[in-house]
C-alpha cells in the first residue's frame, strides 16, 4: 500500500451553502411540524426498510430541526427516556450525534463500549438485547456484524437504530443527504459519486439513492468492488431500474467523477478507522484514490465535495480539497445531528 506524502495545512475556506446553486429556502422561524405516528415504535436495523414517503418525512423534519436548532417545541419530547448505546469501536461524530440529538429532545444517554459489557466477554447479542430491553427506551449500536444488529431488533420491543455495521450506516447517510440537498437545492436528478470503503455508507447509499431519484456512481478500487454485498447491490439495481436512475461501479476515480454534481467520500483505508486491516486494502494504490483539485476539475464546474469523517488528510483528500471552496464538510457534520434527532422524534415512544 503506497503511502502519500503529508501536506501542509492551510486556512480553512468552506462553501457558503446559502449561496450555492438552487439552495432551498431556510425553514428558520417557521412553525414546528406535527409529528406523525407512521414510524412510531419501529426499529431501523438498516435504511432499506424506509419508503420514499418516510424518507421525505425524516428529511423534512431534520431540516426544520437544523434551521430551528434552539426552538423548544420538542425539547421535552423524550423527557424521562433513556437511550442505550453499545459501540464495538470508538466514534467521534456518530456517538456525539446520537447523544446530542437524544439530549436535545430531553432524553438521557447510557453509553457502553463493548469491552465494558458482558457482550464483550462472550454473552450473545440476543441475551444482551433482551436484558437491555428492560432498561432503556431505545438502543443504538455500532456492531461488527449486521446479523447482530438484526438480532437486537428481533429481541427488543423498543426501537433499535443502526449506528454502523459493515453494510449499513443509516443515520449518517440521512445526514449526508440533508447536507447535499442543503448545498445543491435538490436530490432528485443529481449525479452523486461516492468514494471510499465498500462498507456501511456505500451500501446504505445503494439502497436509498434510487428511491430519492439520485444517480449513484460508486468510485472504488477494484479490490473493494470484489467485496460488495451482492444481495444489497441486486436490491439497489432493482430499485434503480424501477426509478429509472443510474447505479454504476467505476474503478477509476477521474472517470467516475465526470458529470458529477457532488462527490461524497468516506474513509478510504479501514485500518485507519477501526484498527483492523482488511485484506483488500493492501491492494489500494492510495494516490490514485486521493481526491485532489485535479480530480475535482474532471467533474462539473459547480461540483461540491464532502467527507463523512474521519478524513485522513493526504489519503482521502488533499488539504486544498478539504479546506477549499467546494467543501461542505462542516455542514455535513451538523446535518448528521438533525437526521438523528428527526428519527428519535418520529420513532421513540
Amino acid at each position: 500500500m503506497k503511502k502519500p506524502a503529508k501536506s501542509a495545512r492551510k486556512p480553512v475556506k468552506t462553501v457558503n451553502v446559502a449561496k450555492a446553486a438552487r439552495a432551498p429556502r431556510s425553514l428558520a422561524g417557521t412553525k414546528a411540524p406535527r409529528l406523525s405516528d407512521r414510524l412510531r415504535g419501529r426499529s431501523l436495523p438498516h435504511i432499506g426498510l424506509l419508503s420514499r414517503e418516510e424518507l421525505d418525512e425524516i428529511i423534512r423534519l431534520g431540516e426544520w430541526f437544523r434551521d430551528n436548532r434552539y426552538d423548544m417545541t420538542y425539547a421535552t419530547r423524550l423527557q424521562g427516556r433513556v437511550q442505550g448505546l453499545i459501540f464495538v469501536y470508538p466514534s467521534t461524530r456518530t456517538r456525539l450525534g446520537f447523544e446530542t440529538a437524544f439530549a436535545q429532545l430531553g432524553g438521557s444517554n447510557s453509553y457502553m463500549p463493548v469491552e465494558q459489557t458482558q457482550m464483550g466477554r462472550g454473552e450473545s447479542a440476543a441475551d444482551t438485547a433482551r436484558a437491555m430491553d428492560q432498561y432503556v427506551d431505545c438502543f443504538s449500536g455500532r456492531l461488527w456484524k449486521q446479523d447482530d444488529m438484526d438480532t437486537f431488533a428481533k429481541n427488543m420491543s423498543k426501537p433499535v437504530f443502526n449506528a454502523c455495521t459493515p453494510v449499513d450506516h443509516s443515520t449518517h447517510v440521512l445526514g449526508e443527504l440533508m447536507a447535499i440537498k442543503q448545498a445543491k437545492g435538490r436530490l432528485d436528478g443529481l449525479n452523486l459519486v461516492y468514494t471510499g470503503m465498500a462498507r456501511g455508507i456505500l451500501h446504505s447509499m445503494v439502497r436509498v439513492c434510487p428511491l430519492l431519484g439520485i444517480n449513484l456512481t460508486l468510485a472504488i478500487p477494484a479490490s473493494y468492488a470484489r467485496t460488495l454485498n451482492q444481495p444489497i447491490m441486486d436490491e439497489g439495481k432493482q430499485r434503480a431500474e424501477k426509478a429509472k436512475t443510474r447505479l454504476a461501479v467505476v474503478t477509476d476515480l477521474k472517470e467516475a467523477v465526470k458529470d458529477a454534481d457532488f462527490i461524497q467520500a468516506s474513509t478510504l483505508i479501514r485500518s485507519m478507522l477501526a484498527g483492523e486491516q482488511s485484506p483488500e486494502e493492501k491492494e489500494v494504490e492510495i494516490p490514485r484514490w486521493t481526491v485532489t483539485t485535479e480530480v475535482l476539475a474532471c467533474a462539473k464546474p459547480d461540483c461540491l465535495y464532502s467527507h463523512s469523517g474521519p478524513a485522513h488528510r493526504g489519503v482521502c483528500a488533499t488539504d486544498e480539497v478539504m479546506d477549499g471552496p467546494k467543501s461542505i464538510i462542516p455542514h455535513e457534520a451538523l446535518n448528521a445531528i438533525y437526521s438523528k434527532k428527526a428519527l428519535f422524534a418520529l420513532i421513540v415512544k
